[in-house]
């Protein structure tokens, strides 16, 4: 797939910023141990919930002082990420990764974020990915959301279930670690060096990030993308590596009952040295983090490796992933309004999981529509078949179904290790209550006029239909026009589903 940067003049810019929206509410668990049983409360830990992100290029007002206060612009030298979530959420505890830190995830308060925001700078799916842990990504867990994001650059590289991650399939499709990232930010605790407390809650808990509080956290949390280690040599010294230390801040508006977290970072060396000093002036592109940084420099590094790697390396299937910054545009990709981003994030278990699983999903961007298993926005007969195809192929089958029992069921084995994109409600087991009926209120896989009472009950009372329907979502079957809600624009679908006109 040829670069779309490569198609834009640098001159042409977006409208500053572009704006995201995810709905509200849509937070749902999804764990990832063996047994899906580890402990999660989330009574107690709120589930990080996607309301809306901003990406574009910013203008700081005086950058040198505070990077946040500005304004969007066609000509800031800066790039701009805001990600707005419902609620009270905290920044990131330590996972013990490594062991090098207790697991204290709930460090920083009760609520803290986990997962990624992933960059696709150039818009070329073929350049940049994960090669390490792609599971943990949002290629390789969306499908855990029960269905496939619409869109090209999604393709046939979503994992479906836990076999697109067999390492002897790596080079085979789905390619779910060729994700196009160039960048991503990372939320973890091991990654936060220090902590500025900008505006502390009187009287509250120094130690916890509380309602109203704004802090900017410093460490390494923007990372250039990881499989280009193995090819990027121009820092001597710190050959592969970009992981500069950056500042994020996180902000609680009492008055919305949000947290907002932002990231302002140096478009190119100039930038950089706007945020020491007015006339501080910008040092050439060295390839290392370490001193003046920004996305220019990361960017022509990835030039400067791809044009001179050995060709031994060049014969390696991995090199594919950075051979197209050879040719590439690099003014042209310095538009974050005009960049691809992709967002999951989760929350953490309580205690440690004896099977090494870290994170509980809860949310993504952008969002998949459950029970649309082929990604093209419909959720029809072609879907229902993708269903009874996976349970021919796999009922009763010693290995793939657990209870190796032919009853028209899969139970999915080291459940939610392993998962599947046709189990919409997350419970282990394929069966044919996971087939999407629209309009089908009463869950019996027929939408007809007996519907009707329970669609009124979901679009009145959503809380009473899921208690009463075993825990359904009203918005699987009764979200008719796929926006994502259930309100007055779907009933006359609804009658037009079941026959009244």
């Amino acid at each position: 797939m040829a670069a779309l940067g490569a198609l834009l003049p640098a001159a042409v810019a977006a409208a500053q910023p572009v704006v995201f929206y995810d709905p509200v509410g849509d937070a749902v668990v999804r764990r990832t141990d063996e047994g899906n049983n580890g402990s999660v409360n989330s009574a107690q830990h709120r589930l990080p919930d996607i309301v809306e992100m901003r990406m574009g290029r910013f203008a700081p007002t005086t950058p040198y002082l505070d990077l946040f206060a500005g304004n969007w612009s066609n000509g800031g030298g800066f790039m701009r990420f805001d990600m707005v979530l419902a609620g009270l959420i905290n920044p990131p505890g330590p996972m013990s990764f490594d062991f090098k830190a207790p697991y204290t995830p709930f460090m920083y308060g009760p609520n803290p974020i986990f997962g990624w925001v992933e960059f696709d700078v150039d818009h070329n799916v073929d350049t940049g990915g994960e090669l390490s842990n792609p599971e943990l990504r949002y290629y390789g867990a969306i499908a855990r959301f029960g269905g496939k994001p619409v869109g090209a650059e999604f393709g046939d590289r979503i994992a479906m279930d836990e076999t697109a991650f067999i390492p002897t399939k790596e080079h085979d499709p789905p390619l779910v670690s060729r994700s196009g990232e160039e960048f991503h930010l990372a939320f973890r605790g091991e990654d936060i060096y220090s902590i500025e407390k900008v505006n502390e809650k009187p009287g509250g808990d120094v130690g916890i990030f509380e309602s109203g509080e704004q802090w900017t956290i410093h460490g390494p949390m923007w990372h250039r993308a990881h499989c280009f280690e193995r090819y990027a040599f121009q820092c001597v010294g710190q050959e592969g590596h970009y992981l500069p230390v950056v500042s994020v801040r996180f902000k609680h508006d009492n008055a919305s009952n949000q947290t907002t977290i932002s990231l302002v970072y140096p478009l190119t060396n100039t930038a950089w040295g706007m945020t020491q000093w007015p006339t501080a002036s910008g040092e050439g592109n060295n390839g290392c983090p370490g001193d003046q940084n920004s996305i220019e420099e990361a960017l022509t590094d990835l030039q400067f490796s791809a044009m001179f790697t050995d060709p031994i390396a060049r014969s390696e299937p991995e090199f594919a992933l950075i051979a197209g910054w050879e040719t590439a545009n690099i003014s042209s990709c310095l538009d974050p309004a005009l960049w691809r981003v992709n967002a999951l994030v989760g929350t953490g278990y309580a205690a440690p999981e004896p099977s090494g699983a870290t994170y509980v999903w809860t949310d993504a961007w952008p969002n998949c529509r459950v029970g649309d298993f082929n990604g093209d926005g419909q959720i029809d007969a072609a879907d229902a078949a993708m269903v009874d195809n996976y349970i021919a192929s796999r009922d009763g089958v010693s290995g793939l179904d657990a209870d190796a029992v032919v009853n028209g069921r899969v139970v999915i084995p080291d459940f939610a290790s392993s998962f599947s994109i046709f189990d919409t409600n997350y419970d282990g087991v394929v069966g044919p209550e996971d087939t999407i009926v629209l309009g089908d209120m009463n869950i019996n896989l027929v939408a007809n006029y007996a519907d009707i009472g329970d669609f009124v009950q979901a679009l009145v009372n959503p809380g009473v239909y899921t208690l009463t329907h075993g825990g359904a979502s009203p918005l699987l079957r009764g979200d008719l026009n796929g926006d994502h809600r259930m309100d007055g624009k779907d009933i006359p679908l609804m009658l037009g589903v079941v026959g009244c006109h």
